[in-house]
Formats: structure tokens, C-alpha cells, sequence
């Protein structure tokens, strides 16, 4: 049987869903550097200039590198884009190979994934090329989605029981001013609006399963980032369910249905050591998005939940 060749060491921006026309110049002394057609000079020890849907500093050959990016692929773009162009998911929320990026692999060609990768027929590849329809996703999270959130050290340090299965995308508030839309991000996507950080405050919009919602129950969607020190929660409750994959969170409920808080969760620092040893602040945040089901409105069976919320978590200016 023949045997795949070795995945490539550094991503070049050579995927028909990638582009390097999708950064915005930073900072008015980079226009000169920019070129039409051919993006925004970067550097590998300095990656953060670039910006877009999973962006990274591609090495373009010649020991030179541009910013590089993913076209849109949003769900009202999909109709504007060609086969090639849309890019293959991973089944279930699975992880692929070089998460963010996804590896194009050929099923029949034994060993071609790296190990503990398997080769598997995208979940949107009924929209792909025929020579497009695979990718390698990692095996131990094609099969369980609680294991995406262990390989992510989620579970159980932070979150206990994980989700049995995968959001689909959360649509945010936020609008690119290319396009003037709400970004959908799906599981391990990095979306960078501007340099150095996603403008703040971001709000979910709707968020969309893989499978149908249960008709006349209620939802609650938490939000949170467990990396940073200052961990921004939101959370969104009461919101009846009529069906469909879509939640809609901007539709008003009786009592707002949400709460938003900034909490300081870094530990005491009690040597000068120790704070040294403390990483600086993470270029990017890691924002978790948990849906609940309950039967009856959590208000109602728990009067003192929007007390507990806002008098335990201290907020933060």
C-alpha cells in the first residue's frame, strides 16, 4: 500500500480557502510595506501584526513572510465561494491536525495523517471538490467530543462533566469592516479584528448546534475565557427553545436573561519569584461557550441564582 509523505513543517498560505489580501495594515508606517495582491509583511518571532479569520505569518519563500488568513467562510458567504474555496471541518467538532488549519488527505493512501490522526470524510463535504473531502482530525475526538475539551485541559480542571456533543458556530455581535457582517466562529478558530486583541465588549448573537434544539424547553449559554487573569463571563439564561439548530440570543426574554461579569481569578502572589515565573498576558483570548437544558426556567426553580451571580463574582473595571 503506498504511504503518505510528511506533513509540512511551517503552513505557506498555498490552500485555495486561505489569502493573504484579508489583514488590515496595522499601523499607518506599514503602508508602504503593503502591496496589492500580495498582503502585509510579517515576522516569524513577531506573528501578531496579522489579523482575520485564523490568521499566521506564512513563509512565502526567500526568507520572506506575509500575513495569511482564511477567506470567510460564514454561512451567508458559502453561495459566493467556489468548491475549492470552502474550507473542510472536522465531523463532531473534532480537532484537526495543526488546529486552526485543516490537512487535506486522500483516504485511500494508508498512513497518510500523522500519528494519532485519522484521514475522514469532512462534515461539510458535501460542498467540497472530490479530491477535497478529507482531512486528518485527530482519532482519540472523532468519537467523543468530551475528549476535545481533555486535549484542551478543559476537563476536569475547569470544566467537570464536558459537553457530549459540539456547538456548531456562535455568531458574535462584533462586524468586520470589510463586510459589515457578524463573524460565525466554529470550534478552534482564532478570529483577530484588530492587533493585539478582539475589541471588547463581544457578545454572542445565536448560536447554531449540529443537531435539532428540543421544542418547549429552556436554554442557558455560558460564556468565559479561563485564561486570562481577568476572566470576562457571560451568561445567558431563560431562553425558550422552539425548535431548529438555532438559538437565538438577541430575541428579549421577561427578565433581560443575561449577566455579564469581569472577575479577577489570579492567585495571591506571595514571592517575587513567583511573579516572575507568571506568564505575561496571552495575545489571544480562549473563549468557552457551554449550552444547558433545563425543562423549566432556572428563575423559576432557583430564585437565587441571579443573587448568587452577582453578589459571589466581584466585577472588575
Amino acid at each position: 500500500m503506498p504511504q503518505g509523505p510528511p506533513p509540512q513543517n511551517k503552513p505557506d498560505c498555498s490552500q485555495p480557502w486561505q489569502s493573504r489580501e484579508l489583514t488590515y495594515v496595522p499601523a499607518l508606517a506599514q503602508c508602504s510595506s503593503y502591496e496589492e495582491g500580495n498582503g502585509i509583511p510579517c515576522t516569524e518571532k513577531n506573528p501578531f501584526t496579522c489579523t482575520g479569520r485564523n490568521p499566521f505569518c506564512a513563509s512565502i519563500g526567500n526568507k520572506e513572510f506575509k500575513c495569511c488568513s482564511d477567506i470567510i467562510q460564514d454561512s451567508s458567504e458559502l453561495e459566493n465561494l467556489k468548491a475549492e474555496e470552502i474550507k473542510p471541518i472536522c465531523p463532531n467538532g473534532a480537532i484537526p491536525y495543526r488546529i486552526p488549519h485543516a490537512m487535506l488527505c486522500d483516504p485511500a493512501i494508508v498512513n497518510i495523517c500523522p500519528p494519532n490522526y485519522k484521514c475522514v470524510e469532512a462534515a461539510n463535504g458535501h460542498l467540497l471538490p472530490h479530491d477535497g473531502r478529507s482531512l486528518c482530525c485527530k482519532t482519540s475526538t472523532l468519537y467523543s467530543f468530551a475528549s476535545v475539551f481533555a486535549e484542551a485541559q478543559l476537563t476536569p480542571r475547569i470544566v467537570p462533566a464536558p459537553p457530549v456533543s459540539s456547538i456548531e458556530y456562535v455568531t458574535l455581535n462584533v462586524h468586520t469592516s470589510a463586510t459589515m457582517q457578524a463573524p460565525e466562529i466554529r470550534t478552534g478558530d482564532h478570529f483577530v479584528l484588530a492587533p493585539h486583541k478582539l475589541l471588547e465588549p463581544a457578545y454572542i448573537k445565536n448560536v447554531k448546534l449540529f443537531s435539532e434544539l428540543p421544542i418547549g424547553s429552556f436554554m442557558h449559554v455560558i460564556m468565559f475565557d479561563p485564561v486570562s487573569v481577568t476572566e470576562t463571563l457571560q451568561f445567558y439564561y431563560d431562553r425558550p427553545s422552539k425548535g431548529g439548530k438555532i438559538l437565538d440570543l438577541e430575541e428579549p426574554v421577561d427578565d433581560g436573561g443575561f449577566i455579564s461579569k469581569k472577575i479577577y481569578n489570579a492567585h495571591p502572589v506571595t514571592n517575587m519569584d513567583e511573579q516572575q515565573k507568571r506568564p505575561a498576558n496571552h495575545y489571544r483570548k480562549m473563549w468557552v461557550v457551554l449550552m444547558f437544558r433545563t425543562v423549566n426556567p432556572i428563575t423559576r426553580l432557583y430564585v437565587s441564582v441571579t443573587m448568587d451571580l452577582h453578589g459571589k463574582y466581584r466585577s472588575v473595571r
